[in-house]
């Protein structure tokens, strides 16, 4: 048998939805005598945002998933499905990052760089 081939990277994070602004959708109708403001409905819109800790490890292991040609996967655990995914694989900390059967999370994140996701893909 062979050395195992890493396929997959995943990376944990959430994101949080922003209020922006507040919209207007429709307008009034007016038969000339009455005008009807039923029709309008007032809107919020939103945004989704991610925290600096997950964008900059999401930068770093695409770029790396890129150049190695390895699948990234990332799971928003804001959603009921990342939750559940992010349960079902202990997972904690977020962000958090799966390469093989490594775990890198909590300070290991903020100080994440190419030569470590290279020494965890060299582990596979």
């Amino acid at each position: 048998m062979g050395i195992p081939v890493l396929e997959t990277i995943e990376v944990y994070i959430r994101t949080e939805e922003v209020l922006t602004s507040k919209a207007i959708i429709g307008r009034p109708i007016s038969d000339g005598v009455t005008t009807h403001y039923c029709t309008m409905r007032e809107t919020a819109k939103k945004e989704k945002i991610m925290p600096e800790a997950d964008r900059f490890a999401l930068e770093v292991v695409k770029e790396f998933a890129d150049s190695k040609g390895v699948r990234l996967e990332v799971c928003d655990v804001s959603t009921f499905r990342g939750k559940l995914r992010a349960r079902s694989k202990g997972i904690k900390a977020i962000p958090t990052i799966l390469v093989g059967g490594v775990r890198i999370e909590g300070e290991q994140v903020s100080k994440l760089s190419r030569s470590i996701l290279e020494s965890c893909f060299e582990k596979q």
